[in-house]
């Protein structure tokens, strides 16, 4: 693979075009969905090798016909579970429910990159419904231009509340909104001044808000000149994301944020690499779903500097695993019953990763932070339970929102029969063999090829004894616990 620095920009956001020596396969398919979704079944697997790399991205971008149809329901019922005085916590479940059910998971994907991207703690807030209202105001923008986004955050109830908008009067303005909105979500260090904060956070004076949401408070609003990043005038809070957004270094800042999300997080692209989407993106409007279009079906996109070249995140993790088996393709069985999202709450929260919660503005740091001794202690245990088929009766112990979490009996949500059944694929797949069997296992879990003894290992293991009925079950559960603990699949 040659050095970043030594590739041709042009050529490197070229469409990827499949060859007789690097075919649209398996492995490519579901790298597209690590990376533009939260993983894959193998049904959806199928699918997109039918589809071809373009029809895929396509229907990834749009969402399935069914997603407009979703929107309302999900939506109340999201308001419903935030009415619930639980510190959000079936607000969590019901987000975890849309990114499985919406039918449109690179609209969740990016719903979470974006909540990570305006960090906002309901910890702080203490409001599960105007955390609801954001998180649904990052959902309608997510895949749109993002000056509107912008515009819209600004006057969001649960951002004001999360940076003190209150506290900014006229005279004694307070810089935090100010601030976070030049260096984290559009500018980055180095491309403003004190002084352009200082001016910046005078035009947001007055931009309070009530528990309903935003309020213009015009006794202390400045509406006197101010100068921000060389423009002089009677700015307001609008006019302030206009001219920051008139800055080259706002384009430059989320495309490499969107790089690292998308591409890799393994290595800092030179700017010369990005300055052809840079560009791209401020002559489109900053149109957030066209500036992905461009990256998910690039050449470099479709190579080893992308392949397995960020570390999935808690929720990549869990729900991967998940639906790689279990999940809506089977609701037509008599015996299938939801999967309770509370648990998979709890587990996220173990990992490191309870939704409306980030830890603080910067959010989530993100790649090796998801991987310590406690983390993929609990990553293993995740991995167990799911596999082995006893995740509807637990759930992990720890802290949330600063109150102990005890094991919870789940045993009113007893799994289903061959809900999560590895045997269930085995038999699709048509696969007997231990040799047969790894491959069909890996096709789903591990596309792409894992080290040659490793996956020795695991055909030595399925076939030692020659199990066969429930023991074959077993077995198969087994590898499957063992395949989501590799170092493999703990990257996207």
């Amino acid at each position: 693979m040659p050095p970043l620095e030594n590739i041709d920009p042009a050529d490197a956001w070229k469409p990827w075009r499949p060859s007789d020596t690097d075919r649209w396969s398996r492995k490519w398919a579901s790298h597209l969905y690590r990376r533009a979704a939260f993983g894959a079944s193998r049904p959806e697997l199928i699918e997109a090798e039918r589809l071809g790399p373009d029809g895929t991205l396509d229907l990834l971008l749009k969402g399935r016909p069914e997603a407009a149809e979703l929107e309302k329901p999900l939506a109340d019922t999201g308001r419903v579970a935030a009415g619930r005085d639980d510190n959000g916590e079936q607000l969590r479940g019901w987000w975890l429910y849309c990114m499985l059910q919406s039918k449109h998971p690179l609209r969740e994907k990016m719903t979470l990159f974006w909540h990570n991207h305006f960090a906002t703690s309901i910890v702080k807030v203490q409001n599960a419904l105007l955390m609801f209202r954001q998180n649904w105001l990052l959902r309608t923008h997510a895949l749109g231009h993002f000056g509107p986004m912008l515009q819209a955050i600004n006057r969001d109830g649960a951002m004001l509340i999360w940076l003190d908008a209150n506290n900014n009067v006229k005279g004694k303005p307070n810089e935090n909104y100010a601030r976070e909105l030049m260096e984290l979500f559009s500018l980055g260090v180095g491309h403003y001044t004190e002084k352009d904060i200082r001016e910046a956070a005078r035009a947001f004076t007055g931009w309070h808000v009530n528990g309903e949401g935003f309020r213009f408070n015009a006794r202390e609003h400045d509406d006197g000149p101010k100068k921000v990043l060389g423009k002089t005038g009677p700015w307001d809070g609008g006019d302030i994301v206009r001219i920051v957004l008139e800055q080259p270094a706002a384009a430059r800042f989320l495309v490499r944020k969107l790089y690292h999300y998308l591409i890799s997080e393994q290595a800092e692209p030179p700017d010369s690499l990005l300055e052809p989407l840079c560009e791209a993106f401020r002559k489109s409007d900053y149109d957030i779903a066209a500036l992905l279009k461009t990256m998910l079906s690039s050449r470099l996109f479709y190579s080893e500097h992308a392949f397995r070249q960020r570390v999935k995140s808690p929720v990549e993790f869990v729900l991967g695993a998940v639906q790689a088996v279990y999940g809506r393709f089977y609701e037509d069985d008599p015996a299938y019953r939801p999967l309770p999202q509370q648990v998979l709450v709890r587990w996220l929260d173990s990992m490191g990763q309870s939704l409306f919660a980030p830890p603080n503005v910067k959010g989530w740091p993100g790649a090796l932070t998801w991987l310590n001794t406690s983390t993929l202690l609990e990553r293993n245990n995740f991995a167990s339970a799911l596999a082995l088929g006893t995740l509807w009766t637990q759930a992990t112990a720890g802290q949330a929102f600063g109150k102990p979490m005890v094991r919870s009996n789940f045993a009113e949500e007893a799994p289903p029969a061959k809900a999560f059944d590895p045997a269930r694929l085995l038999a699709e797949a048509k696969a007997s063999k231990p040799e047969e069997v790894i491959h069909a296992l890996l096709e789903l879990y591990l596309p792409g090829g894992i080290r040659g003894e490793a996956k020795e290992k695991l055909v030595g293991y399925f076939g030692e004894g020659n199990p066969s009925a429930a023991a074959l079950e077993r077995r198969a559960r087994e590898v499957v616990h063992a395949i989501l603990t590799m170092p493999e699949y703990q990257m996207a």
